[in-house]
């Protein structure tokens, strides 16, 4: 039921909004799928995730989002297959076996984050048709963050995704309001479904670690 309710829902949005060659739509969709399976802890989520990835490309190509294209191309497809190795590695009773983030974790990640966002942004600065170069680079950061904690099978990754999708959001509305991509409806849709998706992640991965918890100490 999920997969056509949402398959109707991203594909129908597509229709009324004139999805241009539907990569809003299908963009949309294998986010639905990856995020469902990524929050029930099932190691192929990646597979998805690489097809997605792909399309997400065409689209930021097509709406002058390079730091978006370039990071999805060298950085989010390998990245895709380095959690697809971890998480099957570390899978047990048909779920990936998840760990603790510790204080000096945390601190490395935001520290890491803050740096790179900087660096990257402004280097893309550079390139005179780049726009929102700090937004698209934050979401960007974010986004490889949160790929990579959830390969290492941590729980923050949502968290950090969340934020991502945040920045995602407010970068397509920009985009839309310029009339800079013909597919910035669908994006912005695709980051507010994600807002939500993040949550649901998040609270799954929560009751997963604490349903694996309770049985090492059985």
């Amino acid at each position: 039921m999920y997969f056509a309710l949402t398959f109707i829902f991203s594909y129908g949005l597509g229709m009324i909004f004139k999805d241009q060659y539907l990569l809003g739509s299908t963009t949309l969709y294998l986010g639905f799928v990856q995020m469902y399976f990524t929050a029930k802890g099932k190691w192929f989520e990646e597979f998805v995730g690489i097809f997605q990835n792909l399309l997400s490309t065409i689209t930021c190509v097509m709406a002058s989002m390079y730091a978006s294209a370039v990071f999805t191309a060298i950085v989010y497809i390998p990245l895709s297959v380095f959690s697809l190795v971890t998480w099957k590695n570390n899978e047990k009773d048909s779920e990936v076996r998840l760990n603790k983030m510790s204080a000096k974790m945390s601190l490395l990640t935001i520290v890491l984050v803050l740096v790179s966002t900087l660096v990257f942004s402004l280097l893309l600065s550079i390139i005179p048709t780049q726009r929102f170069a700090i937004l698209d680079t934050a979401g960007d950061i974010l986004n490889i963050c949160g790929i990579i904690l959830i390969a290492m099978r941590y729980k923050e990754g949502w968290l950090v995704w969340l934020m991502g999708s945040f920045v995602d959001l407010a970068t397509w509305t920009l985009v839309l309001s310029g009339g800079h991509s013909n597919n910035g409806v669908m994006m912005i849709l695709m980051s507010v479904v994600y807002i939500f998706l993040d949550c649901w992640g998040y609270a799954s991965f929560i009751k997963l670690r604490k349903k694996q918890e309770k049985l090492q100490k059985i």
